[in-house]
């Protein structure tokens, strides 16, 4: 049996919250709308989201074709003010991106994502954080957003892990969707399990990404990196029990796939989820 990472690799600079799981509940419609050739990720993303009305939502961004592109691997911290930290942007000329979701909130006001994706570029295979700025659309692309009206994923200074990152804010009292951050250390199965049966979902389809202390996997070589940027692929549900697939990748470019293994997989710096009751 493949021992489990201990938690206490990662240790953040500020003080642990109290709350370790931050959620808003609202309601989700699925639509499909097109971002177009030639535009800049963030821009085109901006535009659908103003279009859609929405408050926040998810982007499942599987088969977009982009170029040229940057992005940043995980990497470890230099220095005291963060327990772990990023690459130096790294360039790419043309890519397809095979799974891939962005987290759609807002920073001062103004519309901004979060996106981790696996994505194929000539003969090589890579994963990482896009930089949501510095992406081109290489084509025309037809692409799935789960709109999100009653709460909001909100970019704020986390003094916790020292980083500006997305929280779920505000909420309604019912709704089909729930959005979440989850805080570090808190296995990411178990957070899961816990927004579900709050929620008093007997079904639901879960869409996500983060960073995992480590990762052990059901039938596959774990992920014995303590820092890391992964994303839940398609397939993720709850229909009573939970189906948990994840994709990873470590500082080392090392990338790992399958089902989590309930209790060992604990959030690095934060993990975003939206979970639709289906």
């Amino acid at each position: 049996m493949t021992p489990p990472i201990s938690r206490d690799l990662i240790r953040h600079p500020g003080p642990k919250r109290s709350d370790r799981i931050l959620s808003a509940r609202g309601t989700v419609t699925t639509r499909t709308v097109t971002l177009p050739r030639g535009s800049v990720l963030m821009q085109a993303v901006a535009q659908a989201m103003d279009d859609a009305g929405c408050d926040s939502g998810v982007m499942v961004l599987d088969g977009l074709r982009i170029g040229p592109y940057r992005y940043v691997m995980p990497g470890p911290s230099h220095d005291a003010d963060h327990a772990a930290w990023y690459s130096a942007p790294r360039d790419g000329g043309s890519g397809k991106i095979v799974f891939g979701t962005a987290i759609v909130g807002r920073r001062d006001g103004a519309w901004w994502l979060h996106c981790h994706a696996r994505w194929t570029d000539g003969d090589a295979t890579r994963m990482g954080h896009l930089l949501p700025d510095d992406v081109k659309l290489s084509e025309d692309a037809q692409i799935t957003l789960h709109a999100f009206k009653g709460g909001a994923f909100e970019v704020l200074h986390d003094a916790e892990t020292n980083f500006s990152i997305f929280h779920a804010m505000g909420g309604m009292a019912d709704g089909n969707a729930v959005i979440a951050k989850i805080n570090p250390h808190e296995d990411i199965s178990s957070a899961l399990e816990t927004l579900i049966h709050g929620a008093g979902f007997a079904r639901a389809k879960i869409h996500g990404i983060g960073s995992l202390i480590g990762a052990v996997f059901d039938g596959a070589p774990p992920m014995t990196s303590p820092i890391s940027e992964v994303l839940i692929p398609p397939g993720a549900i709850w229909n009573g029990a939970l189906h948990l697939p994840m994709e990873c990748v470590d500082p080392d470019n090392g990338q790992y796939a399958g089902l989590l293994t309930k209790g060992r997989a604990p959030v690095c710096v934060t993990f975003e989820v939206m979970i639709v009751a289906t």
